[in-house]
This record gives structure tokens, C-alpha cells and sequence, in this order.
């Protein structure tokens, strides 16, 4: 640990390391390096990081989440649905509603601290117009049935394209609901700001030391199986973070 920081050697951390990170040992920058709770194991702080400030950004920084609000999470069996149920839940949600695909991944967004979990397949007809904030890592053809479910100013926030396809928005659509699509590119935003992301543990880790936010762990891998882990991600057979140990 270098001079002037507030880590010391032997200390617990987990860190950002960008690239490299599949290896038994890393260098990684000081400002990118938190000091882990003492009751958070490593394998919950490998997993914490990158999804937690990703939900943190999205539901706190982009989409404004106000306390009592309701909030619908798609892909809500993943790294960043579980994450994103979590977030929303620590940080006042009134309600929080998982979209799935299976009753198994419905358990899974249950454990994650969902209060409801409706099935992907007909989401629209199950929550109506009740949702002031949607998350969505997914994309695909779900996305106009997502602004159909918004109250007025609700935000839907665009994360990622996990479906593979790109939605096109018809903007009389925002106009008409008084409703609005957010985007959210975390890794883009936080580190062109130093400082920022510490910002976001900061804010994050009290609720990580209570345990209100603790990552689900979907499974382990051996260091020298990457290739298989990397592969579960994307043939989309993970539920909650895939770490890999040594």
C-alpha cells in the first residue's frame, strides 16, 4: 500500500483492477481499492463492486429513486437484477418487483429481497401502470411493454441489451405518459471523475456492513477454468455473480 492512502498491508479489500484481474495477483490503484467489512467474505466482495455502483448509478444517480417508490427489475436472477433489488430496497423502495424467466430464477430474486416476482412472458398485464422506475439490463422486445408500465414521470433506465437486441424508442410515447428513458453507462461516466466511485462505496458500504446488500453468488470457478465461467455468462445460465477463485 502506498504512502499517503488509507490502506495499509494486510488489509482486506476488494478492488476495481480493470484489466488483469484473473490472476492470483494484481496491481490495482489506491483510489479504485476499498477496505472490506470485516464480515464480508472475499468471494462477496469480488462480486460486490461492479454491479452494486452499477445499480447504485442507475437507480440513485440517473433514475432519481425517491422513498416509496416502486421499482421493476428485468433480468432479476443476475448480477445486476440482484444487485438492483438490493439497492432499491436499502435505499427506500416501497416496492420492488422481479422479472423472470423461471419459477427457479423467481426464487433466486425472492433471496435477492424481491416483494414480487412476475414471469417475463405477459409482465405488462401483471404489475398495469404501476411502476415509477424500470430497470433494464435486457433490451429486446420487452422494452415498449416497460414504458407501458411506468406511472407518469416514471424513468425507465437502459443498462444493457442482454437479449441481444437493440429497442428502437417512439418518443410519443415519452411525451404522451410524461415518462422518460435514462441511459446508464456507469464505467464511462465514474471514471472520467476521480473520486467518483469512492463516492459510491461510501455511500454503499454502511448497507454492506448491515447486510442489507449482500451478493448472491451463482458459482465458483477455479482460476484455471475462466474460459467455463465466462461461457456460463454467455450462454446466460448464471444466476447472481460467477467468481472465480484460486
Amino acid at each position: 500500500a502506498p504512502e499517503g492512502c488509507d490502506l495499509s498491508p494486510g488489509d482486506r479489500v476488494a478492488s476495481l483492477c480493470m484489466l488483469g484481474g484473473f490472476a492470483e495477483k494484481v496491481l490495482a490503484r489506491p483510489d479504485l481499492t476499498f477496505r472490506l467489512p470485516d464480515d464480508v467474505g472475499f468471494e462477496e466482495g469480488a462480486a460486490f463492486l461492479f454491479n452494486y455502483c452499477t445499480a447504485y448509478f442507475a437507480l440513485i444517480e440517473r433514475g432519481g429513486l425517491r422513498a416509496g417508490e416502486s421499482v421493476l427489475v428485468h433480468g432479476a436472477a443476475g448480477g445486476i437484477g440482484t444487485a438492483s433489488i438490493q439497492v432499491a430496497k436499502a435505499f427506500g423502495a416501497g416496492r420492488v418487483v422481479a422479472v423472470v424467466s423461471t419459477e427457479a430464477k423467481g426464487e433466486i430474486a425472492r433471496q435477492a429481497g424481491a416483494d414480487e416476482v412476475v414471469f417475463a412472458d405477459g409482465f405488462r398485464d401483471d404489475v398495469g401502470r404501476s411502476i415509477d422506475v424500470v430497470v433494464d439490463p435486457v433490451g429486446g422486445d420487452r422494452f415498449t411493454d416497460s414504458l407501458r408500465v411506468l406511472r407518469e414521470e416514471g424513468r425507465l433506465l437502459v443498462i444493457g441489451f442482454t437479449a441481444g437486441d437493440i429497442p428502437v424508442v417512439k418518443v410519443n410515447r415519452l411525451l404522451l405518459n410524461n415518462v422518460s428513458v435514462v441511459g446508464v453507462g456507469w464505467g464511462a461516466y465514474a471514471l472520467r471523475r476521480p473520486g467518483h466511485i469512492r463516492t459510491e462505496w461510501e455511500a454503499l458500504e454502511p448497507h454492506l456492513r448491515s447486510g442489507a446488500l449482500r451478493p448472491l453468488i451463482g458459482g465458483t470457478y477455479p482460476l484455471s477454468e475462466a474460459g467455463a465461467a465466462l461461457t456460463s455468462l454467455d450462454t446466460r445460465q448464471v444466476t447472481g455473480k460467477v467468481i472465480l477463485v484460486p
